[in-house]
C-alpha cells in the first residue's frame, strides 16, 4: 500500500519532531501525550551497555521524568520524513549539550501513525552517535 503525504503532513511532521525536544526540555510531561502514541514504545541504544525499551505511555513518562540523563537542550536538525513500505518514518538528529558542557549527538528514527489528534510517534529508537574507532595499525 503506497502512502500519499501531503504538505501538511510533512510540515506536521517536522513540527512533531521539534515538539518532542521542546516538551522534554521544558520537561513538560503532561504534554508527552502530543508527542506519542498511548501505546508507543521508547528504545534507547548505546547510552549504556545494552538498549533500554519502554512500552507504552504512562511508562515512557514515568522513564523519562525520572531521569537525570538527558541533555540540557535538544537541538533538532536533518529532519527527513520517509515513506516505507506501509509506513511513515521520521529521521532526524538531535545534538545535545550536558548540564557539564558536554555535547553528545543522538540518531533518532521513529515511526509515526496520524489518528484523531494529529501525527504521534509510535516507535522511538534514538541511538548515540559515537566516533568509529580508528582502524589498527598492527
Amino acid at each position: 500500500m503506497k502512502i500519499e503525504m501531503t504538505t501538511d503532513d510533512r510540515l506536521q511532521l517536522h513540527e512533531l519532531a521539534a515538539r518532542y525536544g521542546n516538551v522534554i526540555d521544558a520537561r513538560e510531561w503532561d504534554r508527552l501525550d502530543t508527542v506519542f502514541t498511548a501505546d508507543a514504545t521508547f528504545e534507547v541504544r548505546g547510552f549504556g551497555p545494552a538498549p533500554s525499551r519502554t512500552e507504552g505511555l504512562p511508562a515512557i513518562t514515568a522513564e523519562l521524568a525520572g531521569s537525570r540523563a538527558h541533555p540540557v537542550a535538544h537541538h533538532v536538525t536533518n529532519v527527513e520524513v520517509r515513506c516505507e513500505d506501509d509506513e511513515v518514518v521520521l529521521l532526524f538528529k538531535v545534538i545535545g549539550p550536558g548540564p557539564k558542557g558536554r555535547v553528545g549527538s543522538v540518531d533518532y528514527r521513529d515511526i509515526v501513525r496520524r489518528d484523531e489528534a494529529g501525527w504521534r510517534i509510535a516507535t522511538h529508537v534514538a541511538t548515540l552517535r559515537r566516533p568509529e574507532p580508528l582502524p589498527s595499525t598492527s
